[in-house]
């Protein structure tokens, strides 16, 4: 796979959830990311955004950034190559305070905390055997490999 450094938006939204957080440094998390007909490397080369929201569909937790715990469930979204080999990301993930739910499609941005006015940095839920994170904001994850290989079959 090609290797990837932390970018600077990764790192300025890290601070920002630290200090939010009160000085409690964000959770990160190694996760897969497939990207359908999207050549990954549009990804991997953008050093100011990276994972993008303008290219996000609506799935099963609204319309957000999904990322797989499980390489396995990811690979449904690989890029497929010409020459038939895919492509998948493995990201790092700012997962911040996670909250499991429901699949709900009509989601645009994390529930709000009980106390406060805060709300939850990720969705989080399962799927096919895979806990699945969802984002709802640019900055969040970068691209540390791009992997590339062939299905068995």
């Amino acid at each position: 796979g090609i290797y990837f450094a932390e970018c600077a938006v990764f790192t300025f939204r890290k601070e920002r959830m630290t200090k939010l957080s009160g000085g409690k440094e964000p959770n990160i998390v190694s996760v897969w990311h497939g990207t359908r007909d999207l050549d990954p490397m549009i990804i991997c080369k953008d050093v100011q955004d990276g994972f993008m929201m303008q290219y996000s569909q609506r799935g099963t937790w609204g319309r957000g950034i999904y990322f797989a715990e499980c390489a396995e469930y990811s690979n449904r979204y690989a890029y497929i190559n010409n020459d038939g080999s895919r492509t998948m990301i493995l990201a790092e993930l700012l997962s911040g305070e996670e909250i499991e739910l429901d699949p709900d499609k009509n989601l645009i941005h994390c529930p709000p905390k009980p106390a406060g006015n805060m709300r939850y940095d990720t969705v989080t839920g399962k799927s096919n055997g895979s806990k699945i994170y969802t984002v709802y904001e640019n900055g969040r994850a970068y691209p540390r490999y791009l992997v590339t290989y062939k299905p068995r079959c």
